[in-house]
């Protein structure tokens, strides 16, 4: 429950700025950086849309994926949103789960060249590799939903991971769905 409540605290960090920051979005490029960014994505586009078509065909959700292959669900999420490099041991996880050929995913394994290089402020390239798998975590738990930033508590303590000193930041914010149908509905 613990683990879950931090997910759900962690979207915050990253969906505020998803909007903004992520290659969807971004309609103007602003620098060479970005340019080579976008070609990076480009080319991987046709693959992704090969490993996520699957996905939806199979009913697989990053949690699904990342309990049979045992990785965390964002770096999968993040791998099937073009923002991290597959590695092989995952490619061959990833294939079998989704029903694909071998070698199908392979032009995912080159690390792509991500929006904001050199960005001073990390948060915002965080939010580029990580923001779209989390959207699409909250959509598979919350559906067509955002977190709020109105109705929201932010804080920041010292963790330990791996050996190292590491820097938690947990945002919480009540989960807001989008209005539905039955909203448009004239009265």
């Amino acid at each position: 429950m613990r683990r879950t409540m931090v997910i759900v605290m962690v979207l915050g960090i990253f969906i505020t700025g998803i909007w903004s920051s992520t290659p969807a979005f971004a309609l103007i490029l602003s620098s060479g950086e970005d340019a080579i960014a976008q070609e990076s994505y480009d080319k991987r586009k046709p693959t992704l849309d090969i490993a996520n078509k699957a996905a939806a065909k199979k009913g697989a959700t990053l949690e699904s994926l990342s309990k049979a292959c045992g990785v965390m669900l964002i770096r999968i999420g993040s791998v099937l949103s073009g923002q991290a490099p597959l590695e092989k041991k995952l490619q061959g996880c990833l294939e079998e789960n989704l029903g694909l050929s071998s070698g199908t995913l392979s032009p995912l394994n080159t690390p792509p060249v991500r929006w904001n290089i050199g960005s001073i402020y990390r948060i915002h390239e965080a939010t580029d590799v990580y923001g779209p798998a989390i959207q699409r975590w909250m959509n598979e738990h919350f559906g067509d939903a955002i977190m709020s930033a109105i109705s929201f508590t932010v804080e920041v303590e010292e963790g330990k991971s791996h050996g190292q000193k590491t820097i938690r930041i947990i945002y919480e914010g009540k989960a807001l769905s989008y209005s539905d149908d039955a909203y448009w509905t004239k009265e």
